[in-house]
């Protein structure tokens, strides 16, 4: 019927062809379901602001990560506001996104049959805010996170588990909006301070070691990743060359770099 449009549309955005669209608390999720028929995890994707579900997939290339790990790939829209998530650690209600996103990962993992707890978050810009902020509330469910140039929000000491996390943070000395030295703005740590906060918590040396890697933008010149030493969980600092905050994302090319947090 004529409704057609409307029914294929999920988060705001057209649904690709073998997604789908489920609801909960009236924001709308995009799902990718592998293949197989038993899901070993979930994959959740963490869009930026202003951004959308399918953006942050489509950077990540949410569907090869789903299918080739075995994972529920999720891609839900973030709240209304001006960050698009509750992220900044000093919030008085910064808990109500972290308490969205549990009932999410509890709703799926039972309406999915998802037999493991493994939980991969990807998160870009202030998707990569919420993912530091789940880093520190719910960090025992987190099997690791990758932040595309989007670190910490709000005071330090307010996170302070000391639980481990599995940590890939890719950023660029050359990103304008969301700067590698931080911003007073909206309370942006820097980048060396949250990698130094999570070497503490991971109990890394502060040496590392440097490997090069390929650029992930077409013009990118390369990226040269700080692999941390003797940590309990991974941490990992990707420094990618001349790479503008929006910038076309080669998603192969991130995941030849992050790809061993997903095989661990």
């Amino acid at each position: 019927g004529g409704n057609e449009a409307e029914e294929n549309r999920c988060a705001g955005r057209a649904l690709a062809t073998g997604n789908e669209c489920i609801t909960l608390s009236d924001r709308e999720v995009i799902v990718h379901k592998p293949s197989s028929q038993t899901i070993d995890g979930i994959a959740l994707f963490l869009h930026g602001a202003p951004g959308d579900a399918r953006k942050v997939m489509n950077i990540f290339d949410a569907e090869m990560i789903a299918d080739k790990y075995n994972l529920l790939a999720l891609s839900p829209h973030g709240n209304k506001g001006t960050w698009g998530w509750l992220s900044n650690n000093n919030e008085a209600n910064g808990n109500s996104d972290i308490d969205y996103l549990n009932q999410l990962l509890t709703k799926v993992t039972g309406d999915y049959g998802i037999i493991s707890d493994k939980l991969y978050i990807f998160g870009y810009s202030a998707g990569g805010f919420m993912a530091y902020k789940l880093a520190c509330v719910i960090p025992e469910k987190i099997s690791a996170i990758v932040s595309l140039a989007g670190q910490f929000r709000g005071d330090l000491d307010i996170c302070s588990t000391s639980t481990s996390v599995n940590i890939h943070h890719f950023h660029s000395e050359a990103d304008q909006e969301v700067p590698f030295s931080g911003r007073t703005i909206g309370n942006i740590l820097s980048v060396p301070d949250t990698i130094e906060h999570w070497r503490q918590k991971n109990g890394c040396d502060e040496t590392f070691e440097a490997v090069a890697h390929e650029g992930v933008t077409q013009s990118s010149a390369g990226t040269t990743t700080e692999f941390y030493n003797n940590c309990v969980k991974t941490l990992a600092l990707s420094k990618m060359n001349n790479v503008a905050h929006e910038s076309s994302y080669l998603p192969e090319k991130l995941h030849d770099i992050y790809s061993d947090l997903l095989t661990e």
